[in-house]
């Protein structure tokens, strides 16, 4: 019961990635069966055409639940994001940062005039969450969008859609008052 209910909460979310609106749970008999089968042929035709230098192929995990996920991935690509955030604002040694340091997967930037930021991982949900003084909390889905082979994370806000790294360069350059390039 718990792998039909997880494969049809998966055929639900691919669903809504592909733009089909009528997907059948588990009780909807031979139409939900059908429709779960045409999703799984669009599922993987859509991913076979991606892989095949087509359109690029784009997987955005805290919506399709685990599917095609590993820890190694995300834990990775927000350490990299973290670090660099991290090099990049001790590089600028402004005098408006009093502290910067990230420990456990938390990134902790003090400014002299504007508030602290933090930037943390949030691994059950394949997040990472942004509490900024300027404009409030955030919280930025894992994004990896694959192209002629070669493979990007990006990370998009769960509530509008905007960059984290554009949104991280646009308030620190404000705050440290010299320009901050991810």
């Amino acid at each position: 019961m718990m792998r039909s209910t997880r494969l049809s909460s998966l055929f639900i979310a691919r669903a809504a990635v592909l733009g089909l609106s009528h997907v059948g749970g588990a009780g909807s008999g031979s139409r939900g069966a059908a429709c779960s089968q045409a999703l799984t042929t669009a599922w993987r035709a859509a991913t076979a055409a991606a892989g095949a230098g087509g359109a690029p192929q784009v997987l955005h995990y805290s919506k399709l639940g685990m599917d095609g996920f590993t820890d190694i991935k995300f834990n990775s690509a927000a350490d990299e994001l973290l670090e660099l955030v991290e090099t990049q604002v001790d590089a600028l040694d402004s005098a408006s940062v009093d502290d910067v340091s990230c420990n456990g997967g938390v990134l902790t930037l003090e400014t002299a005039e504007r508030g602290t930021f933090i930037l943390n991982k949030q691994a059950p949900n394949v997040q990472l969450w942004l509490s900024s003084p300027i404009s409030g909390p955030h919280h930025y889905d894992m994004i990896t969008v694959t192209q002629d082979g070669n493979e990007r994370v990006l990370w998009r806000s769960d509530n509008d859609g905007h960059d984290l790294v554009e949104k991280l360069e646009r308030e620190l350059t404000e705050v440290l008052g010299s320009p901050l390039k991810l």
